[in-house]
């Protein structure tokens, strides 16, 4: 919406504010500027600013400049004027019944010499893009244009004066466009005004002169408006206009009153206000202080009041504020608007405690890693499908689109599908894709079952060379069948059989699998001690591959319940390790040969269990066998170190000797 500059300042002093500042301070108070104009033939500034849906109130330049007094904490100009006046005389009308009516007002004005209106006038209609006609119909623009009231100024030579039951009718438009409410006289809104007095006015003889009348009605507005306080200011402005440029004599009032006024009381607490806004500081935690708060929501205009005792606030929200002003967190944000949001501290708080994953989530994230580091690529999908042809399904109330009417019962219809559109589209060799997702489905008993399944697709054109100068050759069922079992041997699966006959064991689930597999083409992946069937791998039949590729060219589908497959996880509780310090010296090695009839793992042992500190480590080199004698030749290599010094030569030679002494008990010979 379009705001003058030159017009905006009949309101608030702008003359000591720089326009730069002005507009960072409008634009942190949260209202986004468009586009400035500057038109230097009528000397103005034309700011375009877009009005947010909860701010609707401002639609005419007074709301933006009693909103920017708040924000700049300057005073207004003018003073907001009482909604009577001693020269006004009531009237005695059944307006009540219309339930739209607040307030009416009418004045009527005689002489007036509708002439051309004067050139401060007419440029502030032309920043708007508004044709200057005459005196009046630019008063009506202006004042719109100032005030928000749409005043209608009516010609009595024109006018159809209608008398029914003695009872003279006059019809206006509405203070704004409300297409059901802007009829003059066609009996669709009728004001029934029985006051003698002002049918006589009304019904003067025609003269040389314009003989007017200023008809004024406001409509409720949703409370979106504050048009009700400036009414008489609008008023009084059109009038003045109207008798200084026109020369018009004026007669006294007429209103009807039935405003009914209700402000909204809010109270909040100031400990809520400094928590949620946030220090002010950074090191030493400094708050908004309750002297900083009352005098921010004074800028506001709501009337607060500070319960020492309690340490509450109470505010009064005015009907114009009282459609986007409606909670305790509304007034918080409009103290950290005003005051700005830039002077808290917005750094994000640092949270230690990491919250804790579930095991069958790290499971699943494992699945997805291992499947990813062999080479698939994941992809993601909808739980809900178009349908599935001859299979019992879950239907959902009020779909969404005919797309998305069904809950699918496996994951593999919808990899062939991803399959057949990107293969057809990119032309792409290697597909190789896998999906972790929802399945759905009812069991015998009528049950309504939920499951995590895993769906894996597979074809590759250039998987493997048998030589490095052959082409590339198609990836084949054991590959496909490999790339399964290195993921359960990854995830430490363990007693797992593959077979290709079925039993009475397979899931509801995975029975919707077995249509897109070859009869001759499957293997079901068996827990070896329940017998029971957690997952299929087969060969794609070709009626579901709409590529038209060629025959040799083999597609390879696996489908598992993730929950049956960590079932089968064997979790290792003990691990074989001695801790010991590690020693920092340097070590020896010898190679000694040794002809005995003892097995190698005893004369380890006995060695090792006889002294021996130093000796860290022996290893087997090599192992001849005579069977005529039933003798071994075998070669150990002995590491020696110490824990706390650098063996000296004399040590080296101690522990020669005693393993010589140990092998002669044993009736074996060095060589």
């Amino acid at each position: 919406m379009k705001f003058s500059w030159n017009i905006l300042n009949n309101f608030i002093n702008l003359e000591l504010i720089n326009f730069q500042k002005f507009i960072e301070q409008i634009t942190l108070a949260g209202f986004e500027i468009e586009t400035i104009e500057e038109n230097k033939k009528i000397n103005d500034k034309i700011i375009n600013l877009s009005i947010t849906a909860n701010r609707k109130e401002i639609y005419c330049v007074f709301n933006l400049a009693q909103e920017m007094s708040s924000i700049l904490n300057e005073p207004l100009k003018i003073s907001i004027q009482s909604y009577h006046q001693n020269n006004q005389y009531k009237i005695k009308s059944n307006v009540t019944k219309f339930k739209f009516i607040e307030y009416i007002k009418i004045n009527t004005i005689h002489n007036i010499q509708n002439k051309e209106s004067p050139v401060w006038l007419q440029n502030n209609l032309e920043a708007y893009e508004i044709q200057p006609i005459n005196l009046l119909h630019d008063i009506e623009k202006y004042i719109e244009l100032k005030w928000g009231h749409s005043v209608q100024i009516i010609d009595l030579h024109n006018l159809k004066i209608q008398l029914i039951d003695n009872k003279f009718i006059i019809v206006n438009k509405s203070n704004r466009t409300q297409n059901t409410e802007q009829i003059l006289y066609n009996n669709e809104e009728i004001i029934n005004i029985t006051n003698k007095n002002i049918e006589n006015k009304f019904a003067t003889k025609t003269s040389k002169t314009k003989n007017i009348i200023i008809c004024h009605i406001i409509y409720k507005q949703n409370n979106i408006d504050n048009s009700q306080y400036t009414f008489n200011n609008a008023n009084e402005d059109t009038i003045k206009l109207i008798t200084t440029f026109g020369k018009g004599v004026i007669n006294k009032s007429y209103h009807h009153n039935i405003f009914n006024i209700e402000n909204k009381k809010l109270r909040i607490g100031a400990r809520k206000i400094k928590y949620i806004l946030g220090p002010i500081t950074q090191y030493k935690l400094k708050f908004l202080s309750n002297k900083d708060i009352l005098k921010t929501l004074k800028q506001l205009k709501l009337e607060p009041q500070f319960l020492k005792e309690k340490k509450i606030f109470n505010t009064v929200i005015p009907k114009y504020r009282q459609h986007d002003l409606q909670r305790d967190i509304d007034i918080i944000e409009e103290i950290g608007r005003i005051y700005g949001f830039k002077k808290f501290v917005d750094d994000i708080p640092k949270y230690e405690n990491k919250g804790k994953m579930s095991l069958k989530k790290i499971y699943l994230k494992k699945v997805s890693n291992i499947l990813i580091d062999i080479g698939l690529d994941e992809v993601m999908n909808s739980s809900l499908t178009k349908n599935f042809k001859n299979q019992e399904t879950i239907k959902i109330y009020n779909e969404i689109t005919e797309e998305q009417k069904i809950l699918r019962i496996n994951i593999l219809d919808n990899l062939i599908k991803n399959y057949n559109h990107y293969s057809v589209n990119e032309k792409k060799l290697k597909t190789e894709i896998f999906e972790i997702g929802k399945i759905f489905y009812k069991n015998n008993l009528i049950e309504y079952i939920e499951e995590k399944h895993l769906g894996i697709l597979i074809k590759n054109d250039h998987y493997f060379k048998k030589n490095w100068s052959n082409k590339p050759e198609n990836l084949e069922w054991f590959h496909a069948k490999g790339i399964i079992e290195t993921l359960l041997k990854k995830l430490n699966i363990k007693n797992i059989i593959w077979s290709n006959e079925i039993n009475n064991n397979l899931n509801e689930s995975l029975i919707t699998v077995l249509k897109y597999i070859k009869r001759d083409k499957k293997l079901f992946i068996y827990k070896k001690k329940s017998k029971h069937i957690i997952g299929v791998l087969g060969e794609l039949k070709k009626i579901y591959n709409n590529t038209r590729e060629k025959q040799n060219k083999k597609l390879y589908v696996c489908e598992i319940n993730l929950k049956d497959l960590m079932m089968s996880v064997y979790f290792e509780k003990h691990l074989n390790y001695h801790i010991k310090p590690y020693s920092l010296y340097p070590s020896v090695h010898r190679d000694i040969s040794i002809n005995t009839k003892q097995s190698i793992n005893s004369i380890k042992n006995i060695i090792l269990k006889n002294n021996i500190n130093l000796i860290e480590s022996i290893q087997t080199i090599n192992e001849y066998y005579n069977k005529k004698d039933n003798s071994k030749s075998i070669c150990l290599r002995f590491t020696y170190r110490s824990i706390n010094k650098t063996l000296n030569k004399q040590d080296i030679t101690n522990i020669n000797k005693h393993i010589e002494n140990v092998l002669l008990q044993l009736n074996s010979t060095i060589e």
